[in-house]
């Protein structure tokens, strides 16, 4: 599955961003990665906010399989 540049996840909003949380996972020795697309929390089109929306830029192929996969 293609990475979408646009991806808005749960973790994205919620607040359990790792790398916005950087330092409190350092600080238990939690290793994190240093940008988005290196993101375990990445699920694709299937809890993204912006699917189905004038913003979702995956094509509409895509997003249709990734959903029926997810």
């Amino acid at each position: 599955m293609e990475r979408c540049k646009c991806y808005v996840g749960v973790a994205c909003v919620d607040g359990s961003c790792p790398i916005a949380n950087r330092d409190k996972y350092e600080e238990y020795d939690i290793p994190v990665g240093w940008d988005c697309d290196e993101c375990h929390y990445y699920s694709g089109c299937k809890d993204c906010a912006l699917f189905g929306t004038e913003y979702c830029e995956m094509p509409q192929a895509d997003v249709v399989e990734d959903k029926v996969e997810g």
